[in-house]
């Protein structure tokens, strides 16, 4: 018993001539009866009555024709399926992103990804991006969502939108009315900074900044993550620079203010492996390379 001859069979079951039925699926008479033949020499047992005037399905006939339905309609479920992975619309994608592209860029990314390709099963790890390249090195995750990308040539990126670093403060803080502020209104006063080791990109992207133009705050303490450094800041406990996506975290105390003589941004990519065989990567970063042209992401 094979596919076609199922096909065959219930082919003939629903037209009940075999010229219509052969034609039905481009065949001449002859090969059509045979594997009919065949089929029930391998059942065992009649699948259909003839005579000069008509055909019609035995008990056997009647028995096999539902449950044969079902096998082809199976297997064409099976066929497309294994189309739509190979051409990348479904499958698997494990996603690797910092706590940043949390707030806005990765709800804005999955809901586009379900509305395009509601097949693709997305996986999400939130990790530091250290922690992340090395895990597409190791192709634990197919793609991240970092700050920086190393110098490595299995690797390779898509640059996205850069965004600013703004000052924050307590709105009870005498410049928190002001909408620009320069630089040296950080000097002596108490300063949340990053953490060195979890959050190294900020780390030293603040304070080069301040080396540069001879500025020291009064650092108070270094963490890892830009909420909970704003929580202290809400709490009126002291001042930071944190990235402008920041301000859609809502703490109500926190006031945002650009930095008047410098133009400091912080870079967003995306991260790959050359060497990554998943199917479905090529088509996401199709669909990602021309959302961020359309700004769908933002």
């Amino acid at each position: 018993m094979d596919l076609h001859q199922l096909r065959c069979f219930t082919a003939l079951a629903e037209e009940l001539h075999f010229g219509r039925a052969a034609s039905r699926l481009n065949m001449t008479q002859p090969p059509f009866s045979r594997q009919i033949q065949l089929l029930e020499k391998s059942l065992g047992g009649a699948l259909f009555e003839r005579d000069n005037r008509h055909v019609r399905l035995t008990f056997l006939g009647e028995h096999l024709l539902g449950r044969a339905c079902q096998i082809l309609q199976q297997a064409e479920q099976l066929t497309l399926s294994a189309q739509s992975c190979v051409s990348g619309e479904s499958g698997t994608l494990s996603v690797g992103f910092t706590a940043v592209f949390s707030w806005s860029f990765i709800p804005a990314l999955l809901k586009n990804l379900h509305a395009t390709l509601p097949g693709l099963n997305v996986q999400l790890h939130e990790n530091v991006s250290n922690k992340q390249i090395i895990a597409i090195e190791n192709q634990t995750i197919d793609v991240g969502f970092v700050r920086k990308v190393p110098i490595n040539p299995l690797l390779d990126y898509l640059p996205l939108k850069s965004e600013a670093l703004m000052g924050a403060f307590h709105v009870d803080h005498p410049l928190a009315r002001k909408r620009k502020i320069p630089l040296s209104a950080f000097a002596g006063q108490p300063f949340f900074l990053y953490s060195p080791d979890e959050a190294r990109y900020f780390f030293d992207r603040i304070t080069d900044l301040f080396t540069f133009h001879n500025i020291t705050p009064d650092y108070k303490y270094q963490l890892a993550q830009t909420h909970t450094i704003l929580g202290l800041v809400n709490a009126g406990l002291g001042c930071a620079i944190v990235p402008a996506s920041a301000r859609t975290l809502g703490f109500p105390n926190v006031t945002y203010m650009a930095l008047d003589d410098v133009d400091i941004q912080a870079h967003n990519f995306l991260v790959y492996s050359r060497i990554n065989t998943n199917p479905v990567l090529p088509a996401f970063l199709r669909l990602l390379t021309q959302w961020v042209q359309d700004g769908r992401l933002e």
